[in-house]
């Protein structure tokens, strides 16, 4: 993957930010229990004292492909050092209480980690309006190259960043994600390649990854809260 970060910067002119590791927990809730989740988890990680830099965050799912059966994500980022100092706290008794009582409205039904391979427009990455397209990529460094090329043609308003998964994919093999913010639902739904430049270059992006990669779907999320 240091070969991949190495191409990014030779490749591309934007700017890319110090990369960081995440957790993501998918949650089943139950019809009519959010708010019982939501408080939950308000409690704990509102009370807690996170290791710098790391951030915790809920997410409700708006929309999904059929297969994937999550309601709401709980997602960890920061440094390594960070989410593993956050880990010893995730455990202990109150801890357990807490999984416990949330396990009476939600099953827990995935949970990945991968980390980022690139990031920017970082100012913005607090919009709660986000999006995430995930990738089987066989040829890496030929995925980064063609990414960057359609960055360059198709510049995005919000945050941005590509990355990876190295825990918790499922048998479709997802290896690369991409993870988009912006600034409302409207800027969301009418998110898309504008001009014919951003069209032809969108395409030749399609036509390129589609040789060694196989899309796997996206999701379009909102953020209700972070710690």
């Amino acid at each position: 993957m240091k070969k991949i970060f190495l191409l990014l910067l030779a490749t591309t002119n934007l700017i890319v930010a110090q990369n960081i590791a995440f957790e993501q927990v998918g949650l089943k809730v139950e019809k009519g229990k959010a708010g019982f989740v939501f408080d939950l988890l308000d409690n704990f990680y509102g009370s807690i004292e996170k290791p710098e830099g790391v951030t915790i965050s809920l997410s409700r799912v708006y929309f999904k492909p059929e297969e994937v059966e999550a309601t709401h994500f709980l997602t960890f980022s920061g440094s390594v050092a960070g989410l593993t100092a956050l880990r010893k706290l995730r455990s202990g008794a109150a801890y357990l209480a807490f999984n416990d009582n949330i396990l009476k409205f939600a099953d827990l039904v995935s949970v990945t980690g991968g980390s980022t391979l690139m990031r920017m427009n970082t100012e913005k990455a607090n919009e709660n309006v986000f999006q995430v397209w995930k990738w089987r990529v066989e040829d890496a460094p030929s995925f980064a190259a063609a990414f960057t090329d359609l960055i360059k043609a198709f510049p995005q308003q919000g945050y941005l960043s590509l990355g990876q998964f190295s825990h918790g994919t499922s048998t479709d093999g997802e290896s690369h994600y991409v993870y988009t913010t912006h600034e409302d639902y409207g800027a969301a739904l009418g998110w898309g390649p504008k001009t014919q430049a951003q069209q032809e270059a969108f395409i030749k992006f399609q036509k390129l990854t589609n040789k060694y990669s196989n899309f796997l779907g996206s999701m379009t999320m909102v953020r209700l809260k972070s710690w």
